[in-house]
């Protein structure tokens, strides 16, 4: 059995818990994984700017699954991306208000392909977090209002981190009878939820490149830690859950990796299937 593509989730996945990862051993497997023509594919529900910045050595050899697969690039080409309808948009900003007040939710962001939008409210705490994952981020004065200030920008992805006190449980209950259907929203961990166009999942994202490369199911391996990677992990028989994830997700996967996120479970699985694939 060959493998032609890996796919793996980023935070709390291939990134250890402080966002870095080990890489002195990343470019010893990278190279690997190019002497054998085998994709890498960096799938993450934050953006591609924050992806550009933490593989900026290897953008141009890489493929990226950005916004819980809203946008897919390959390379620094922009590949595909599911927009969602202004009315859509709308709507949920219209759903949040009604339900969440401002100390139930500690950052609303609102992005594009290539760009995110947040506040100007928002505070500096607040703010260096989204960078983090976001990296292209602008405040602006309403971000209520941004559909009706920007019409011709096409939206991809609407994050909200809610404060501790809330239970994404309760969440998911609440807003998933009244989002429209165009929409869908997950969990993306650390008490954050993303809502963008139907269409716009992991597992779709990759089925799309899988078709683009005319790979069959079990020429790729999934790597994830929750509940935004069931689809992606559901793919293929050689899928993992990380040694960290929770135990739903181990559930679902055909395999957990011997080591956690922190001590580079990803890099190591990989580094052995290389070894008894090729």
């Amino acid at each position: 059995m060959s493998i032609k593509l890996i796919a793996t989730d980023m935070d709390g996945t291939f990134l250890r818990d402080d966002h870095t990862y080990n890489h002195p051993l990343f470019d010893k497997v990278f190279r690997q994984l190019e002497r054998h023509n085998v994709y890498f594919v960096a799938a993450s529900g934050s953006s591609f700017p924050r992806l550009q910045r933490e593989f900026k050595d290897y953008v141009n050899k890489m493929i990226f699954i950005s916004q819980n697969g809203s946008v897919i690039h390959l390379g620094n080409q922009l590949f595909k991306s599911f927009s969602i309808n202004q009315e859509a948009l709308a709507r949920v900003i219209h759903i949040l208000d009604r339900f969440y007040g401002p100390n139930d939710i500690n950052q609303l962001v609102i992005s594009t392909s290539e760009k995110s939008y947040v506040d100007q409210g928002m505070s500096a705490r607040d703010f260096e977090i989204v960078k983090l994952f976001y990296e292209q981020v602008e405040r602006i004065p309403d971000i209520r209002k941004i559909f009706l200030q920007r019409p011709s920008e096409k939206f991809t992805k609407i994050s909200i981190n809610f404060a501790n006190h809330i239970d994404l449980k309760n969440v998911a209950a609440t807003l998933d009878g009244y989002l429209p259907p165009s929409l869908i929203m997950e969990n993306s961990g650390f008490n954050t939820d993303l809502i963008g166009n139907a269409a716009a999942t992991k597992q779709n994202a990759l089925s799309i490149l899988q078709h683009h490369f005319k790979l069959r199911t079990n020429e790729i391996v999934t790597f994830g830690d929750n509940e935004n990677d069931l689809g992606m992990l559901a793919m293929t028989t050689q899928s993992y859950a990380m040694r960290n994830a929770h135990s739903i997700i181990k559930m679902q996967a055909a395999h957990i990796t011997q080591n956690d996120n922190n001590h580079d479970g990803v890099l190591q699985t990989i580094n052995a299937l290389i070894k008894n694939n090729h």
